[in-house]
C-alpha cells in the first residue's frame, strides 16, 4: 500500500490507482493536517511508503529526529509537471521497486 500525504493531487493517485497500485491518502486515513513526522510514523506503523511532493519529509528521514525504521519514501517534485506526467514518473519509480524492499529507502521519481 502507498499513502499518499497531503500535498498530493488526488488526480495522481487516482491514475495511480487506475494502473493498478493500491494507494490511500491522508484525507481518507483522517490524517490530514498532522504533522509530517505523525503522518510519517502513521505510515511506518501500518508498513505503507509515504507518497509526496514535500521535501521535508526528505529532510526528515535523513535526520535523527525520526527515531524509527519508515516503510518507504517515494518524493517527486510537482513543479512544471502535469498529472499525467507525474503518474507516469511514480508508475515508473514504483515498478522499477516493486520487488524492492523499500524499508528506510528513499525513491525519486
Amino acid at each position: 500500500m502507498i499513502y499518499a500525504d497531503e500535498n498530493v493531487w488526488h488526480p495522481v493517485v487516482e491514475g495511480l490507482r487506475r494502473r493498478g497500485w493500491s494507494v490511500t491518502t491522508a484525507r481518507e486515513e483522517g490524517t490530514l493536517g498532522d504533522s509530517d513526522g505523525e503522518q510519517l510514523r502513521y505510515a511506518t506503523e501500518c508498513g505503507w511508503a509515504v507518497l509526496t511532493f514535500d521535501d521535508d519529509f526528505l529532510a526528515l528521514v535523513e535526520s535523527d529526529s525520526f527515531d524509527r525504521d519508515h516503510a518507504g519514501v517515494i518524493y517527486i517534485s510537482q513543479h512544471a509537471r502535469n498529472v499525467g506526467e507525474l503518474v507516469r514518473r511514480v508508475d515508473d519509480a514504483l515498478g522499477r521497486n516493486d520487488e524492492r524492499e523499500l524499508t528506510n529507502r528513499v525513491v525519486y521519481a
